[in-house]
């Protein structure tokens, strides 16, 4: 009785591993979504507005969720420390310690810390082209992610219950 109880168990906890596993990936994908919206915002208020960018952030990080709504008040604040840092080494260290819960890949994160090197840099012309180039290349990873969701979410609660029955027949 004991052993079934513990083989259950196994079974369940990796099953809700696989489960976990494909959340990851909705989760991204929203992500990826806030964060398309939060760019739109960015460059319309870089365009119509020439609001400057703590400004800017600032605006926008009340109506993004969190981590970007955040991510953005941060940012916003470190730019008006006016410490003698660059923006793009602010944005960077913001990436890496306000972004590192989120489920953003690497690549993703990569992208996003080349936008911040040409923000606050470039003349608004520039600033706007890269921003749309930024918004082409998010719009490919949304769609790569819309289209990975349904085949490895279900790839990962197969390996879910897959391996959960391996380590019950291997401990029994």
């Amino acid at each position: 009785m004991l052993k079934f109880a513990g083989a259950c168990l196994i079974l369940a906890s990796a099953s809700g591993i696989g489960i976990s596993f494909g959340a990851d990936l909705k989760k991204r994908y929203q992500e990826l979504r806030i964060l398309k919206q939060l760019v739109y915002m960015l460059r319309g208020e870089i365009r119509y507005t020439k609001t400057p960018l703590p400004e800017a952030f600032v605006h926008i990080s009340v109506r993004i969720p969190a981590p970007f709504g955040p991510f953005l008040a941060a940012a916003a604040a470190e730019m008006n420390k006016a410490d003698g840092r660059c923006f793009g080494d602010i944005w960077r260290e913001l990436i890496q310690t306000r972004l590192s819960d989120s489920r953003l890949n690497r690549t993703d994160k990569n992208r996003l810390e080349t936008l911040g090197e040409v923000l606050g840099y470039l003349d608004l012309e520039m600033q706007l082209s890269a921003i749309d180039l930024y918004l082409e290349q998010l719009e490919l990873s949304l769609r790569e992610a819309e289209n990975s969701i349904g085949s490895k979410q279900k790839l990962y609660q197969s390996l879910g219950v897959a391996g959960g029955i391996f380590l019950v027949i291997l401990l029994i």
